[in-house]
This record gives C-alpha cells, sequence and structure tokens, in this order.
C-alpha cells in the first residue's frame, strides 16, 4: 500500500512538472487582449500545492489525485465522474470556469495526492493560497494573495506568492517556492512547498469522465 502510495505521488507530480520557476506577471495595468469564444470554451485554471521533503521517513500518507488535465490534447479528465447537469456534479455547459485545486507530498513530507474540481459561477472567490477577483474576456485572471501562511496538518509556511494583484493569462504557468525546516520522525528535515498555477482555454467536451486507464 505504501508503495503504491508512492507511485501515485510521483506520477501525480509528474502530470504537473513545471518549467523553472518564473514570476507573476505584475505591471501596473493589465491591459485586455482579443476576446476569448466563451460560446465553444472555458478556462481551467489550476492551483497545486507540492510539499517535498529531503530523504526520510515519510510523515504522512494522504489519498490519490481524481483528475488529470492532458494540456498537449487540452482534455480535462475527471476520474471520480465530476462532469454532469446533475446537482452537486461540474456542469462545463453552465460554467466559464473551472478550478482545479491539489496538494501532493514527497520524501519525509509524505506521500500522496489529493485533489478535486469545481465550476466556478461567482467573483471574487477563494482558493487555499489565492483570492481570484476576477475573470476578463480575454480569459486572464486578477489574483491577489488570500493569507500570508499556508498551512498543511501541522505545516505552516510563508506564502511564496506575490504581493499585490497579479496575472495569469490562457496558456501561462507560474511557480512560487518556499523552504523551511520542521520537526519530523524525530529529526530536522527540510521542506519545501511549492505553488504551481497554470491556465488554459479548452473546448468545453473536453471535459470528460474517465478511469485511470485514460490516462
Amino acid at each position: 500500500m505504501k508503495l503504491r502510495l508512492f507511485l501515485l505521488s510521483v506520477l501525480f507530480l509528474s502530470l504537473f512538472t513545471f518549467p523553472a520557476c518564473t514570476a507573476g506577471n505584475t505591471p501596473p495595468d493589465f491591459p485586455v487582449l482579443e476576446p476569448l469564444d466563451f460560446g465553444k470554451g472555458l478556462i481551467f485554471f489550476e492551483q497545486r500545492i507540492h510539499i517535498e521533503g529531503e530523504p526520510g521517513p515519510p510523515y504522512i500518507f494522504i489519498d490519490f489525485p481524481t483528475y488529470r488535465f492532458r494540456e498537449e490534447e487540452g482534455i480535462l479528465v475527471s476520474f471520480n465522474g465530476a462532469f454532469g447537469s446533475d446537482e452537486g456534479k461540474v456542469d462545463p455547459y453552465a460554467v466559464d470556469l473551472i478550478l482545479g485545486e491539489g496538494t501532493s507530498l514527497s520524501g519525509s513530507a509524505g506521500s500522496g495526492a489529493i485533489s478535486g474540481l469545481r465550476g466556478i459561477t461567482d467573483f471574487p472567490f477563494t482558493t487555499r493560497t489565492l483570492l481570484v477577483q476576477e475573470m476578463r474576456p480575454d480569459g486572464s485572471l486578477l489574483l491577489e494573495k488570500d493569507d500570508d501562511t499556508i498551512t498543511f496538518f501541522e505545516l505552516t509556511f510563508p506564502n511564496p506568492l506575490p504581493s499585490g494583484t497579479f496575472l495569469i493569462r490562457p496558456g501561462e504557468r507560474q511557480q512560487y517556492t518556499v523552504t523551511r525546516t520542521f520537526f519530523l520522525s524525530g529529526a530536522m528535515r527540510r521542506l519545501t512547498l511549492t505553488v504551481f498555477l497554470r491556465a488554459a482555454f479548452i473546448n468545453r467536451e473536453n471535459c470528460q469522465n474517465g478511469t485511470w486507464a485514460d490516462m
């Protein structure tokens, strides 16, 4: 079971690998570009937190990811039947923004991943790290740090996101990292928290229910 959790955690992180750390777009003005055709598509916005520990016994085991975004194909697959028109489902034909959130652990921080999808209809709204102020006609999102800290179980890190309002546009990725030392499993361990952000414009019919076999 522990081996399975470890392998799934590695797989989960590999699905959302980002290039080297980049700062957010923080000019004083945020011009609106050409409007998107929301009749055909929607924005998928993802915020993921990964906590990586130096080698050592895993601190905690968590669950499994519930979706995957196949970015090259623009396909968002839910493994737990999240999409649909019934109450409690995410209807990709009724919303213009779908939020994906998740946390994964590796090394001495732990193993496994948790994630989920939700349809957004009202602004502003918050995630674990962000206040999303608004979505504009070109699909860009105005973001703001929601809190000065990020806590996962007993682990509390400074929130590494920029101060003030910043922007993410469809097709962009950003990542922000902070490292702290904690006493875990009888020893001091260095843990690194990384917040990954990305946004994409995808066709509504590409929001699909599936299984792990579809990966």
